[in-house]
């Protein structure tokens, strides 16, 4: 009768073994018309011009399309890189429950589905040796927090079976990977430092590359600043973006960078600025002459036109490239004698750390780092069990000069 059933729930409808041909006959008329009642219902409720191309036929592959689709959805508001992270669990979700009808989804498939993401990954080697790798924890996180954020959505647009499930998941957690226990110490910066400007000046690098990665590791961990905050960040041009004040913009061919750290948001020494992080729009202001590790380096910039436009340059004068960031980071760390695992992110941290044992109060930690919630900045306070231990110690010693003496 139809190729489409459009979500009709009865796929399958066995009929009585004894039943006469008239009986049959009556069954399937009925059955008949209770299809064309949903087709119907189900193109009474598409009628107004749909607002994306892919129709909701009831599976999780349908709902993260309709995500993705959406005018209205915030998959169009959050950062390029933040978006490429949703699709990188999108499409987990769609090859492995993408077939999946969210009506016969229960929280303990999502559990299940859980469970499955967060196994290591299996290799096989030349002479066919099979290894499973570390447990995937944030790659599964990652993908119920996705199929979490799409099941609100489509709960939020009205359907039905979305909105049980919606309700049902907003009952149960997920464990997420733990904190990161590197950091980037003041050692490290320094070792950078001079590394760089060495390998600068010995033409091993280029001296304006490596004097920009100076800068740049020294800025974040001297105003425990994000990196996105001071390298910026490239995206596909986009008329429709709104731009927050205080950023700058700079279009080339199909793409456009945007960011705070210019040389004209320096004028003085000084630097004014909000964070990158969406949520907490805290404005910052840096006096530059107070950093002994970075102002020496950007006296070094020569004067003209090094000075304009974007602080931290890479190829051609344009803004640096994220993956060229890293790529020349790696670089010069492992000159330093930097442990591979201690990643330039780690700079913030550092300097967190670093103003916790040089006796600043949570609180002034917090709004150094722009943060609003104090356990976030926990997080990055490293050396836990380091001051476990010396907690530890000072009790031990309390305990002594407790006892009575003979």
């Amino acid at each position: 009768m139809t190729r489409d059933p459009k979500g009709f729930p009865d796929t399958c409808i066995p009929l009585p073994p004894d039943a006469n041909d008239e009986l049959l006959a009556q069954l399937c008329h009925e059955h008949t018309a209770r299809l064309r009642a949903h087709i119907a219902k189900v193109d009474a409720e598409t009628a107004e011009p749909s607002l994306t191309k892919t129709r909701y036929d009831g599976t999780v592959k349908a709902a993260c399309r309709i995500y993705q689709e959406h005018p209205l959805s915030k998959f169009h508001k959050v950062g390029h890189g933040t978006r490429k992270t949703y699709l990188v669990s999108i499409k987990l979700l769609e090859l492995t429950v993408g077939a999946r009808l969210i009506r016969n989804v229960t929280v303990l498939d999502v559990q299940h589905w859980y469970d499955e993401w967060r196994k290591g990954a299996l290799t096989i080697d030349e002479d066919g040796n099979k290894e499973i790798g570390p447990e995937r924890i944030d790659r599964a996180h990652d993908a119920v927090s996705m199929f979490r954020t799409v099941i609100y959505f489509m709960a939020a647009l009205r359907h039905a079976d979305c909105k049980v499930l919606a309700f049902e998941l907003k009952q149960i957690k997920f464990e997420k990977g733990g904190a990161r226990e590197q950091e980037l110490t003041y050692q490290h910066v320094s070792s950078f430092i001079q590394t760089a400007i060495s390998l600068g000046q010995k033409g091993i690098m280029p001296y304006d590359r490596a004097l920009n990665m100076a800068i740049a590791t020294a800025a974040q961990f001297e105003m425990m600043v994000r990196q996105k905050d001071i390298i910026g960040g490239w995206e596909p041009t986009r008329a429709d973006r709104r731009m927050p004040a205080g950023i700058t913009v700079l279009h080339h061919e199909s793409e456009t960078w945007t960011g705070f750290f210019t040389w004209e948001a320096i004028a003085g020494w000084r630097w004014r600025m909000k964070t990158s992080k969406s949520k907490y729009k805290a404005a910052a202001d840096f006096d530059l002459t107070k950093y002994s590790l970075l102002m020496p380096l950007l006296e070094a910039v020569p004067a003209g036109v090094d000075r304009t436009g974007p602080i931290v340059k890479g190829e051609h004068g344009l803004p640096v490239r994220y993956r060229s960031f890293v790529k020349w980071f790696r670089q010069i760390a492992e000159v330093a004698g930097i442990p591979s695992d201690v990643q330039n992110m780690d700079a913030r941290a550092g300097g967190a750390t670093e103003a916790e044992e040089a006796g600043a109060a949570l609180d002034q930690i917090q709004n150094a780092l722009t943060h609003s919630k104090s356990s976030t900045t926990i997080r990055y306070i490293r050396r836990r069990n380091k001051k476990i231990a010396d907690v530890a110690d000072m009790r031990q010693q309390f305990r002594a000069s407790e006892k009575p003496s003979s």
